[in-house]
Order: C-alpha cells, then structure tokens, then sequence
C-alpha cells in the first residue's frame, strides 16, 4: 500500500470516528442537564415508636423537640406526615403540604407523644404510612423516617409476631420498595431488631442510625431530613454567613452545648436579635439542645451567630437563586465513582450566561467522620453550563459528606448530602484447616442488598513472601456462596490473598472491588478471621489491574490493513465530504456565538 493510500485510509477512519461522536454530542448534550434537572418535591413520612420500652430509652421524651425540629426546616414546597405506633397506629399529623399552617399542627401535636403504649406493630404502621400511594412517581422524592426500639411485638404473640416480621421482609417491603420509598431507619435501643432495621434501610437505599443515647435523637434527625429534602443553604465559617439580596426567608440551626447558653444573631447593621428580645419577622423556637430561628426577607450581608460552634449548625435558605445537584445514592460501594454535576438556576430557569458563570467557582469537599476534608475544585462545563467533578476515589468506609459549594462576588450557596461507603458487601471467613499440609479455606456470601450474587465474578491472588503470585478463581458454590481453598503452603510462612471482585449493585451500576489484602499466618488448626461488610477500610489507590493478563487485539496499522467494517454504510468519498462539511459549520456556529456573547454585556449581578 503507497503512503498515500495509507493516509487516506486513516483519514477515512477517523472522520468515521468524528462522524460517530458528533452524532452522539447530542446526547451527551441533553443528558448532562437531565441529571441535574431533576429536582422532585420531597414526601416524608414520619414514623415514631410510642410503646412503653421508651420510658427506658427516651426518658427526657426527646421525639417531641426532635419532631419539632423536623417541622421547622421542612421545606414548604414538600408533603409531610406524622404517624405513632404501638398496638395501632395513630396518624398524629394527616399528609399534606408542609405549609405554616401544617408546621403549627407539627409543634402543638409534637406534645402527644409518649411512652406508655402496649406492643409493637412495626408492619401496621408501614402500611398505613403508604396506603395511598399506588406506583412511584419520578416528580417525588419518596422518604420515611422510622424510629423504633425493639422488636415486632403483636398481642396475638410470638407466631404471630414472628409471621408479622417475615410478611415485613417478603411482601410489605418488595411493595414499598416498588413505590419508590427510602426507609430511613433509627434504632434506639440494644433490644432493637437492628437486623430487620438494617435490611428495611439498605433495601431501599435509606439510612440506617443506631443510636445509644437519646441525647443523640435531634441530629440524627437532622441528618436524615438532609437525606430526604434538598434544602439550599449558604456556607457557614466560624459562625459567619453572607446573605445575599435574592434570599428571601433563612432558617438558621444552633446547638447549645449547656441548655443555659444564650445565643445571639448579629445583623449586618450589628443589632442584635435573641430569644428575648427579637423582631416581628422573627420567629425563634427554643429546645433544651438548640435554637431554630426563621427571618423572613433577611438583611444582606454578613451575620454572625454569637454562640455555640457546631459542626451540625446550618443556615438554610428560600432562594430564587438556587442551585442543583444530582441525587446521590445513600449506601454506595468502597471504589464507586460518581461524577457530580451541579447548576445554577433563576426563578426555576437554568442560568447559562458565560459572563455570569465564569466568575462563579464550585467546589467539591467530601468530608470523613475521621480525618481532614479533602478540597477540589469543580469545572465548569460550558456546553451544558453545569459544574461537574469525579467523586468517589477517596472515600473511607462509613459516613463521607459531600458538600457543595458555588461562590462569586455576590453570593454563595451550598448543598449537602451524605454517603454511606460499604467497604466490602460480603461476609468473609478465613479458616486454617486441620489437615496435613498447610490448608486455608476462603469462604465468602454477598449482602444481597448492595451487590447482585448473579453478577459476581470473583478472583484471587496469593502472594508469597519471595514475590511468587498464584492466581485463582473463587469457586460459587450456590446462588450466594463462594469458596476457595489453597494447599501445600510453607509452615511459619505469612502469605497474602488478594481479591477482585466485579459485579452490579442492584440499582445497575457497574463495580469493581479490590479490598484489602487479607493475611494467612500459620497458626492452630481451625483458626479463623471474619471480615464483614461493617468492618473499618480506609480509603486506598486501587490497582484495577487483573491477576491474569488480558490479551487486548493491538488495533490494525500494517500495510495491508483493511478498513475497520463501520455501522455507517456510506463511501469514503461521502464520509470525507460529511466530515469536512462538519468542521465547516462548527467553525460558523463557533463565529456565531463568538458575536452573539460579545452583544450580551450584561452584568453577573443583573440575575439577583
């Protein structure tokens, strides 16, 4: 073949290539902001044990404030509801519209809840929470939010209780689950039925809270209602916050830390506001544990909150100037990756001015229980007008938030949201068998809830200390069992057992898992090490190499190659002409938005 030949060939292929991605930009163009457009209206069903094991649990009867704290921050565009249980299930708070009105019932009903109720119908009070929904409907985001400490407790007794619990797991679940609920589940008690709570929670990718003491109630509460709303707020540093003149109410969350601390709200004007002595537009609810205050049409500027630095403090806010984020899923596995898109909006109109959006800047902070924030910034796509980052690589086990915030000359917002990393979804034992050679014994079973046993394909690495590696497959032996054994190892010898782990979560999503190493010590017969999916793993680069080389065919450049068979049927002389037309008209559309942007020369504060 003469080199021109050649070239025309790879001219050829890869105006083939342009041509395809071109077609697909499209696409692309529409699903990045459809990710982002999605922004349904929050429906929380709150559900909240009033047998009598809470005198024991509850004493100071902290589901009351907790309640009221949940009613103050629900967003008004929202539907909420409040149901008690014990025996029967009383519907304390009807469902509607989390409107002033629904908010005053909210704190005059919070007062009815008590702890002197007969048995535990944990299958009842899920059933009435959901009679009316039929199917799930993509415009809601569907919550609830089911406090409990003990166990299915029917007066029939324990068969009875016993059918309840398992009509819970195979019938009442599925259906909720189809209707497109997440449980959020708060066990507050040892007694709990934490297993039933867990699984009511992961199944529906809600979050589930063991809480030891009471004292704790109010900001799981906060946390969860951040689960299950997205509310707009504004970063808070040391207690100041900046208040913009497009925020039309906030709604500022204080914890005290001693039930006699005073706080203070400092305006921009430096008057003060208090408990005491505060403003008609200012309506400040006060608990033992926090203050909840409400401003309608706030000064802009800087405020400064005189009192307690919390981290669980929050200044939330009623925009037109709002800004959306994608919604995560609550329970994700150790080495998923996510990319974050994030717009701005005015008036529920996505904001793509190029002059505005280039003095914005996102950033992207995902935050461990334990450790420092790790800080990136996010960027700005101007195709989609979307602010857009990869999340996931540095996760730890456990509880990571993930905070986002946009801030420019003349405002910042801020959302927020958590995660719940599954470091590994399986239960894994190790165990030295009692034979003659040096035997150990890998045993494995999936948490259904967070990874599909039919999509698994599990493969292992034993490295020994000389640098030899042995590769392995890791054998099913049913539908949720895997097993491997490896023999003849070297007495006193530590060896390590690599795995790789691929499969979908139930939800779809592709994973690749590499957990760490586990180490194989010589040591008695019957020896053995439990791993399980509750077990600590801190954030680690994972080599996602396979144990067994992947021969990949090397792409076609001899002289002889032919053209690769392409899906588009057309002569090279019409690819060539198609793809130079293509080059054409982008260079007018971009001639065209270069004079279209330099007749707009409006001012970024002109959306406030």
């Amino acid at each position: 073949m003469t080199f021109s030949a050649a070239f025309q060939v790879k001219q050829v292929v890869f105006m083939q290539r342009i041509l395809k991605l071109l077609l697909a930009l499209p696409l692309i163009w529409f699903a990045l902001p459809a990710l982002a457009d999605t922004n349904p209206n929050a429906d929380v069903r709150i559900i909240i044990d009033v047998s009598g094991s809470m005198k024991q649990n509850d004493p100071q009867n902290l589901r009351s404030p907790g309640l009221r704290l949940l009613g103050g921050l629900m967003p008004g565009d929202a539907e909420s509801g409040v149901w008690t249980f014990a025996r029967y299930v009383n519907m304390l708070v009807p469902l509607q519209k989390a409107d002033d009105t629904w908010r005053e019932r909210v704190q005059q009903k919070s007062s009815e809840i008590h702890s002197h109720g007969l048995f535990t119908d944990i299958e009842q009070a899920l059933q009435k929470a959901t009679a009316n929904v039929k199917v799930s409907d993509p415009a809601k985001q569907r919550s609830i939010i089911l406090l409990s400490d003990g166990l299915v407790d029917l007066h029939q007794g324990k068969a009875s209780s016993d059918q309840s619990r398992q009509n819970i797991i195979n019938k009442l679940l599925p259906q909720i689950k189809q209707k497109g609920f997440r449980i959020h589940t708060i066990a507050l008690s040892e007694d709990a039925d934490h297993e039933l709570l867990k699984q009511l929670s992961m199944a529906t990718d809600g979050w589930y809270h063991q809480v030891d003491n009471a004292d704790e109630l109010e900001r799981v509460f906060l946390h969860l209602f951040e689960q299950a709303t997205q509310r707009d707020s504004v970063p808070l540093v040391d207690n100041r916050f900046t208040i913009d003149t497009s925020v039309n109410e906030m709604t500022i969350l204080v914890f005290r830390e001693n039930e006699t601390d005073v706080t203070q709200l400092v305006q921009p004007d430096q008057k003060n506001q208090s408990y005491e002595t505060h403003e008609p537009s200012v309506s400040w609810m006060q608990e033992k544990h926090f203050d909840l205050i409400t401003i309608d049409k706030p000064m802009s500027g800087e405020w400064f909150i005189d009192g307690n630095i919390d981290p669980d403090n929050r200044v939330m806010v009623l925009t037109d100037l709002r800004m959306e984020t994608i919604d995560l899923p609550n329970n994700i596995l150790a080495g998923e990756q996510f990319d974050i898109v994030a717009k701005l909006t005015d008036h529920g109109k996505q904001i793509d001015r190029q002059d505005f959006l280039q003095l914005v800047t996102a950033e992207l902070s995902t935050q461990p229980l334990q450790g420092e924030p790790i800080n990136n910034k996010m960027t700005l796509n101007n195709q989609t007008a979307t602010f857009m980052a990869n999340l996931g690589k540095l996760f730890d086990s456990g509880q990571n938030d993930i905070v986002i915030t946009a801030k420019s000359d003349t405002f910042e917002r801020q959302r927020r949201q958590s995660v719940n990393v599954v470091a590994l979804p399986f239960d894994v034992t190790v165990t030295q068998l009692d034979v003659d050679s040096r035997s150990h014994r890998l045993s494995m079973s999936a948490d259904a809830s967070m990874i599909d046993p039919q999509s698994l394909q599990i493969s292992a690495l034993l490295s020994a200390p000389d640098g030899s590696e042995f590769p392995y497959e890791v054998l099913r032996q049913s539908e949720n069992a895997w097993q491997l054994t490896v023999a003849d190892l070297q007495p006193e010898t530590a060896y390590q057992l690599s795995l790789q782990i691929r499969g979908k979560t139930p939800a779809g999503r592709n994973v690749f898992l590499q957990p760490k190493p586990i180490q194989l010590l010589d040591e008695t017969a019957g020896a053995s090490l439990t791993i399980t999916s509750e077990t600590p793993i801190a954030a680690e680069k994972v080599n996602d190499e396979p144990f067994e080389p992947v021969i990949i065919d090397p792409v076609a450049d001899e002289p002889n190659a032919e053209i690769p068979k392409s899906t588009f049927e057309l002569s090279d002389t019409v690819i060539l002409a198609i793809g130079n037309a293509i080059i054409v008209l982008l260079l007018i559309m971009g001639f065209w938005f270069w004079h279209r942007s330099r007749r707009r020369q409006l001012l970024p504060g002109d959306l406030l």
